[in-house]
């Protein structure tokens, strides 16, 4: 394949610019000639971004004869800075200006690729980015030498442009497009396309201004909430406010008088998994937003509740204190020997509480459908495009091959944009409105009444304490709906055991930012804290002890724990906060530190509090995070600070409430979040390390917050935290 007329074929070069797709360099990288020899083009640049005929994912890179470069983003943007870092990976290798990156979302996908969660955007996309930028580099060097009848190596790029050593002379990206030619080893050279050294990176490490906020502060932004489309309808669904409740019948006749409703029709729901599923409800379409609101208003629903709505808080958790203290659990985690509690000096044990927990993202819940039959469309916001087109082919029978999903970005997502259950809603109500093409918006209400919550959990640790150290430690979970026990053991304990009991809960759950973690991270911080104390140990030395250099602990999960990462993180916050100096009166610290396996980042935390007329005060928080290469510090430093705001607003705010199997909060005023005045001191520091590849960042300040905090109370009061939210009197803890 050494024709250009070839190379279009396969890389979609047309109309004067170069562009590589996605699963042209997936399939160099895994050297699968998985293209046809008479492919069409996988671009079609005519049609912008449109990809016509792409199996998955296009339009990765382009570069437009303006020499202006367009990345186009397979990773979710939801505020997290995702398409700035990615971006920057790819102009350090392509030696791009940086003011000449654009961004463009990719506009349907059923490729895992979309999937975006567990702080591993980065990460995995790391070495795809560099070697596409490499690449394309290559091939307008080519281009360059072969203008000028030089040799390759009397080339090089720099900042946009090919220059020959020892000239003045150059070319801009955009003047070499159509010049290119692909060689016949196009598989081998992408793979062995020589990358930069670290010491000659001039992008990557450095604090680039974001690619868009000037988009979000101008209005440009594409969330999906402000898609508008010809002939497009708006709906609101009153749905069956109890989890797994029915619709008996409803009365539209009111809502029908209200201008500009046209419609209003029956939702069956749909059971997704075991934990999230569509409810029972009533859709109202009109001709805006507002008139379906007031439309939902006016409906006159009569629901069977079921048994969800016999349920109340405390019961429940009563029932699952009961379950904790029984035999009854599936054990899943095993290290070192069964150990006799009868020999050891001292058994310490405690038990945590971790509520259900709201998302309330700034842009409610949206999706904008249109059913057509056996094909169907969508504009969404979603980390998971997979899971809709999944979840509509299952359950509406449409084949996914015939299923489109225009990605937006979004104005939130923590987790619960990974969720499916309210897209395929959409659909489910464009479906049911006779195909109409609908815009179904969730009002706040809605968003926090019938959000898909972090998981309710209970945590036991005990631990056997022999001759001052800790010989065994046993850990018990019960968790409401939703499996899958972390157990990350980090501190070096030679015996540990690990047992889950799942339960029924009363509300459909999911991912929430750190997800797991963030009870275990809580529950284990605080329990160490308390073993320290009860042994006279300083918290920081104690941990230090139990954390022995050149270790390598394996939880059998993404990535092998590194413990002098987890012990530097640790240090680092120690020194930077000043461990152990003197505090004001009622003041004190509190120290954590844990590690995000997922996107193997490692965070510690020292909090500081007050306590000032009977009332609790977090004054400053100092964070470390060793996330391997950094890409960008400003934006880890962001991630650092949203994730510290994040966890204080659960630490005083959050939770929810149920009576007869309703959620009671309903928005800002009964679920709040951390105000501006409230808002400690936060300074982030990173690591140095010798690591060759970024990784995660965006969940790693919950979890050690949340312990450093409840643990910093504990040496301000005198009072043990086991269990979230806390209200911010000293008399009610």
């Amino acid at each position: 394949m050494n024709s250009r007329r070839d190379f279009l074929k396969r890389t979609g070069l047309a109309s004067g610019g170069l562009v590589i797709g996605l699963n042209f360099l997936q399939s160099c990288v895994n050297e699968v000639a998985n293209i046809p020899a008479n492919a069409e083009p996988l671009v079609d640049l005519e049609n912008g971004f449109e990809a016509q005929g792409a199996l998955s994912v296009t339009d990765f890179l382009q570069i437009r004869p303006d020499g202006s470069v367009f990345l186009s983003l397979t990773k979710y943007e939801m505020g997290q800075g995702v398409s700035t870092g990615l971006s920057s990976i790819l102009a350090e290798e392509l030696e791009a200006d940086w003011e000449k990156i654009n961004i463009k979302y990719i506009k349907s996908s059923v490729s895992e690729s979309d999937i975006t969660g567990g702080s591993t955007s980065t990460l995995l996309h790391w070495d795809l980015l560099r070697k596409a930028g490499a690449f394309a580099k290559y091939l307008l060097i080519a281009a360059a030498a072969k203008e000028w009848s030089v040799y390759k190596d009397q080339c090089y790029a720099e900042n946009g442009y090919i220059h020959q050593h020892g000239s003045t002379v150059k070319l801009g990206y955009g003047e070499l497009v159509g010049s290119i030619v692909v060689p016949g080893n196009y598989r081998t050279l992408f793979d062995e396309v020589p990358l930069k050294y670290q010491s000659k990176f001039k992008l990557i490490g450095k604090s680039l201004k974001s690619k868009i906020i000037p988009d979000i502060v101008t209005g440009k932004h594409p969330f999906s909430i402000d898609v508008r489309l010809p002939n497009m309808k708006y709906a609101a669904v009153l749905r069956c406010p109890v989890f797994k409740g029915k619709l008996i019948g409803f009365d539209a006749s009111d809502a029908l008088k209200v201008p500009g409703v046209e419609k209003v029709v029956e939702i069956e729901g749909v059971i997704l998994d075991a934990a999230t599923h569509i409810r029972d409800g009533v859709a109202v379409i009109a001709n805006s937003t507002w008139a379906a609101f007031q439309g939902k208003l006016a409906v006159k629903a009569e629901w069977d509740l079921g048994e969800n709505a016999k349920m109340e808080h405390q019961k429940f958790v009563a029932d699952c204190l009961e379950q904790l203290d029984s035999d009854k659990g599936t054990e899943i985690l095993r290290i070192g020997k069964k150990t006799n509690t009868s020999e050891m000096d001292q058994i310490i044990s405690y038990t945590y509480e971790f509520p259900y927990q709201h998302h309330v993202c700034m842009e409610p819940l949206n999706a904008t459908s249109h059913f057509k039959g056996d094909s169907c469309e969508m504009w969404v916001g979603t980390q998971s495009a997979d899971k809709i087109i999944f979840n509509i082919e299952k359950h509406l029978g449409i084949p996914k091959e015939n299923i489109k999903i225009n990605c937006h970005p979004s104005g939130g997502g923590f987790g619960l944009r990974y969720s499916s259950e309210y897209a395929v809603e959409s659909m489910v109500v464009s479906k049911a409105a006779g195909g109409d093409l609908v815009k179904m918006c969730y009002s706040r209400e809605d968003d926090i009444k019938f959000d898909y919550l972090n998981p309710f959990e209970l945590n036991k640790h005990t631990v056997g304490i022999k001759d001052g150290r800790p010989l065994f430690w046993d850990f018990k979970n019960v968790m409401a709906n939703w499996g899958g026990l972390l157990g990350w053991m980090y501190y070096d304990i030679p015996n540990c055991s690990g047992t889950q009991i799942t339960v029924d809960g009363f509300t459909q759950v999911g991912a929430w930012r750190s997800v797991m973690a963030n009870a275990e991270g809580f529950s284990t911080e605080c329990f160490m804290d308390e073993v320290a104390h009860e042994l006279n140990r300083d918290p920081l030395e104690f941990r230090l002890s139990l954390l022995p250099r050149n270790k390598m602990v394996d939880f059998k999960h993404s990535h092998k724990c590194n413990i002098n990462r987890l012990r530097g993180a640790l240090e680092l916050v120690a020194k930077k906060a000043k461990w152990g100096k003197s505090m004001p009166e009622d003041s004190a610290q509190g120290i954590a530190v844990y590690p995000y396996m997922h996107g193997n980042g490692y965070g510690a935390v020292v909090a500081e509090v007050s306590i000032a007329n009977n009332a609790i005060k977090v004054t400053k928080i100092t964070a470390s995070i060793d996330c391997g290469l950094v890409i960008n510090p400003d934006q880890v430093r962001q991630q650092m600070e949203g994730g510290v705001i994040w966890a204080l607003s659960a630490i005083f705010y959050g939770g929810t409430e149920y009576e007869d199997g309703v959620v009671q909060r309903s928005n800002f005023h009964d679920n709040p979040v951390l105000r501006i005045n409230e808002i400690p001191e936060i300074e982030v520091h990173i690591c140095e390390n010798d690591e060759t590849q970024p990784w995660g960042v965006g969940e790693i300040a919950g979890p050690p917050t949340y312990a450093a905090v409840c643990n910093a109370i504990f040496a301000a009061t005198g009072k043990r935290i086991r269990k979230l939210p806390i209200k911010k009197s000293v008399k009610a803890l």
